[in-house]
């Protein structure tokens, strides 16, 4: 009975916290709603940042997802049929599987360091958008390909071994029968990659961005603004340029930037669940 009533208290206090720490976090969603909403002006959204609006950041950020996802959706992609349809189960195999979870679960400072170091540094590209979006592809390649993966080993064997005795060889019934079946995985893992680097600052703090960068760039070797490191520079480096509400407006913008992508991930595998149950 002392045991009961041990576990018992135990579990509600643990609900208590729990409770609490939701609490305090829709607090303080509620107070940046609060606190930016009046900054989301059409002005500010596509005035230059010398004019205390966010144009740059907001459209190096845009660069920033685009250029990252055409490198990485191909790659992932073929990576994952690889591992999935082509490669044997084996040591190596297992061996390439961790490797990937625990890529996942890198930091992203030690991304930009390595994207620094390696694409800066040893490629000699330099503080660039090329170095950004190489950096930025090796940080979504985990997600993509894992979300590959799950959605391929869920479409039933008996879908491959029809296609097959239909005379179609492997690769056209990877290219006319999976991948059609697989795109609402493809779709979820990219925009969730996406959604991986939208909040980053440390990778592209070493990689991609230069605040003395005025105007978009112009080719791919050219540094960019981000809206995570601008809101960082404005935080840690110049209090006061912009008004407290315009910094409220751009974590807002930030916010809701990251929270739309996650939204639509859930919303594409919602849709292709009910409307391809058998694959999802």
């Amino acid at each position: 009975m002392r045991r009961f009533n041990f576990f018992g208290n135990l579990m509600l206090a643990v609900c208590g916290f729990s409770t609490a720490v939701l609490l305090v976090i829709f607090g303080y969603i509620c107070y940046l709603l609060t606190s930016g909403v009046n900054a989301l002006r059409l002005n500010f959204l596509f005035s230059s940042i010398l004019d205390n609006g966010i144009f740059e950041p907001l459209i190096g950020t845009f660069y920033l997802f685009s250029g990252a996802t055409a490198i990485v959706a191909p790659l992932g992609t073929l990576t994952a049929i690889y591992m999935v349809e082509y490669s044997p189960r084996s040591k190596l195999t297992r061996l390439v599987d961790n490797a990937i979870n625990n890529l996942a679960c890198v930091p992203s400072i030690i991304f930009g360091m390595f994207g620094f170091t390696f694409f800066c540094k040893f490629m000699g590209l330099g503080i660039s958008m090329l170095s950004g979006w190489l950096t930025m592809a090796c940080m979504m390649l985990p997600i993509m390909i894992r979300s590959v993966e799950e959605i391929l080993r869920m479409i039933p064997e008996s879908v491959r071994e029809a296609a097959l005795a239909l005379g179609a060889t492997k690769w056209q019934m990877i290219s006319y029968v999976i991948l059609p079946s697989a795109m609402p995985g493809i779709l979820t893992g990219i925009i969730l990659s996406i959604a991986r680097i939208a909040g980053e600052t440390a990778a592209v703090l070493f990689t991609a961005c230069f605040y003395t960068m005025r105007g978009l760039p112009k080719t791919p070797l050219d540094p960019i603004l981000t809206l995570t490191y601008y809101l960082y520079v404005m935080i840690l480096f110049k209090p006061g340029y912009l008004d407290p509400g315009e910094v409220f407006g751009l974590a807002l913008v930030l916010f809701l930037l990251t929270t739309t992508l996650s939204s639509i991930a859930f919303a594409v595998r919602a849709y292709y669940r009910l409307r391809w149950g058998r694959c999802m």
